[in-house]
């Protein structure tokens, strides 16, 4: 079990690479932004990691092939979110969390126990509720942001995370007996 979650957390951080280059371009010089842009790109990018984490973990553990579907696009779509941020949080001096945030690896702790269709309910409740607050993130972000570039990213990414929400809610609705398999 310790070793599975080592592995995981281990591919997560190999999507971030570019955490090395983004903290030694950070060190020279002061971030640039608001410090409530700064703690929105840190807390998005972590939001992105762990997505990317959960995900990749449902496609290896889950047999059902409407959460791997799922699970498949929020990987690709919360990878190139954070592609795109990293590169926003690198222009701004402000760098990329370098661990998972500790809930995320109690989620993956918790769900490493489940198995079919209880691992699939957990899965899909996860990414309703974290998409939920995840949402809410970025839409007090826009309200506060003076940032162009992020206010640009908040409403590029916003769409896919309530579209994420909206299929995530469907899945969970299968996934609880209301709908057909």
């Amino acid at each position: 079990m310790i070793y599975l979650i080592v592995v995981i957390a281990g591919l997560g951080l190999t999507a971030c690479n570019r955490s090395r280059t983004v903290e030694a371009a950070g060190e020279d010089r002061q971030p640039i932004g608001t410090p409530a842009e700064q703690d929105f790109m840190m807390k998005a990018a972590q939001a992105n990691m762990s997505e990317i984490d959960i995900a990749r973990f449902a496609m290896q553990k889950s047999q059902n092939s409407d959460v791997r579907d799922y699970a498949n696009m929020i990987q690709s779509d919360h990878t190139s979110g954070l592609e795109d941020l990293t590169d926003l949080m690198k222009d701004r001096g402000v760098s990329l969390p370098s661990t998972l945030n500790p809930e995320t690896k109690m989620d993956i702790e918790k769900m490493t126990g489940l198995s079919g269709a209880d691992f699939d309910r957990e899965f899909a409740n996860m990414m309703v509720a974290d998409h939920q607050k995840v949402i809410e993130m970025f839409r007090d972000q826009l309200n506060i942001a003076e940032d162009p570039d992020v206010i640009k990213y908040a409403e590029d990414m916003l769409p896919k995370l309530e579209m994420h929400l909206e299929k995530g809610q469907k899945l969970q609705s299968k996934l609880f007996g209301g709908g057909k398999k």
